[in-house]
């Protein structure tokens, strides 16, 4: 297997890093042991592109596994959240089958929130054979010896099929968009340099420009005053306008503007923040709504039109990104950032993940 990445194939995480990886519905704590990329000849299944041998925190050596890349992700506070997410999610749909009747001990019952603490209360690796297997380990062979008193229905194999497709989400970002990312990543983490706030134009006036748009759309085409698709434009605004509220403060920030936000919070007491940030903290959003999104009870169909009108509304942002992205708004101790000739690094997709300095809370990844 060629250890090496290709000039195609990036990876993303390196040898000996610390990540999160999903093992079934979870995530848990695991350390890279092995980083490669995979070719058509390397793998019995065919199996391609970067591929992680991967220890989990915790558990024998016997669970150590080659994983894709799409199974990884990085070890941050805002992972750390999903984790923690998805344990309560899967901790609920036990308590849910209780309720609907399924015969579970009371060892079960408590079993869906033992699994994530028994990865992270471990410390290193556990070697002795004779020592208690990992809560997934007890889990399986439990379910063999119910399987023997009774067949596992299928509703069960459906439901678990359905959450893993939940996972798999994709918002993909138009280049000049990446390049946006990228250039509000390097003022604030190199240049030192902050945003003037509130923004010329907010979070709240871009969502209600595309509203307006996508109205005024939607209208040369029908007779009708308003019809479903202004509803189904309305709900995803929305939504995207919750999710930044709640998301700023904790995920959205690097370190160096956490005073910035402070600061600019006790000065409009009275406004969210997207009626404070632009549309460089709304573009830092969409690269992680993908993993917000994925403990959602949404179904496939719901999911596939969610990701069509996201991505719709990046074109749009792509559209007008000259009007809504600041280039000479950024500021250093309240001096305009002077301009710089030189060329930046080179801008492509897994740049600022090479990128990543320990005090950094947020680094964008796509």
């Amino acid at each position: 297997m060629a250890d090496a990445e290709t000039p195609d194939q990036k990876l993303n995480f390196e040898q000996n890093e610390l990540v999160l990886c999903f093992h079934g519905p979870l995530l848990y704590e695991a350390k890279i042991l092995k980083a490669e990329n995979w070719g058509p000849d390397d793998s019995e299944s065919g199996d391609t592109g970067p591929h992680y041998y991967v220890h989990y925190k915790g558990w024998k050596k016997t669970w150590d596994e080659w994983v894709p890349e799409e199974r990884v992700v990085k070890h941050n506070e805002a992972n750390l959240m999903r984790q923690k997410q998805l344990k309560e999610s899967y901790s609920n749909k036990k308590k849910k089958m209780i309720k609907i009747g399924h015969k579970v001990s009371a060892e079960d019952q408590t079993r869906g929130s033992d699994i994530s603490e028994s990865s992270s209360s471990h410390q290193g690796d556990v070697e002795d054979r004779n020592e208690v297997e990992p809560q997934e380990d007890q889990l399986q062979k439990d379910n063999q010896e119910r399987g023997k008193k009774r067949k596992k229905t299928n509703e069960e194999d459906d439901e678990e099929e359905e959450f893993m497709n939940r996972l798999e989400i994709k918002i993909p970002l138009p280049e000049s968009l990446k390049v946006k990312l990228i250039d509000d990543w390097e003022n604030v983490t190199r240049n030192n340099a902050l945003l003037k706030l509130p923004r010329k134009y907010t979070v709240a006036e871009i969502l209600n420009e595309y509203l307006e748009f996508k109205h005024n759309s939607i209208a040369a085409t029908t007779t009708n005053m308003k019809s479903d698709k202004d509803d189904i434009h309305s709900e995803v605004v929305q939504g995207i306008k919750i999710y930044f509220d709640k998301t700023l403060g904790n995920i959205l920030l690097y370190a160096d503007e956490r005073q910035q936000y402070v600061n600019i919070r006790k000065q409009f007491l009275d406004k969210e923040n997207s009626e404070i940030y632009g549309a460089e903290h709304l573009l830092r959003l969409f690269v992680e709504l993908p993993r917000l999104l994925a403990h959602t009870t949404m179904d496939q169909a719901a999911t596939e039109t969610l990701e069509e009108h996201l991505i719709d509304f990046l074109k749009f942002l792509q559209k007008n990104e000259d009007q809504y992205f600041a280039e000479t708004e950024y500021e250093r101790h309240g001096m305009p950032l002077p301009k710089i000739q030189e060329e930046t690094e080179k801008k492509t997709c897994g740049y600022i993940s090479k990128k990543r300095e320990g005090n950094l809370d947020y680094v964008p990844i796509f």
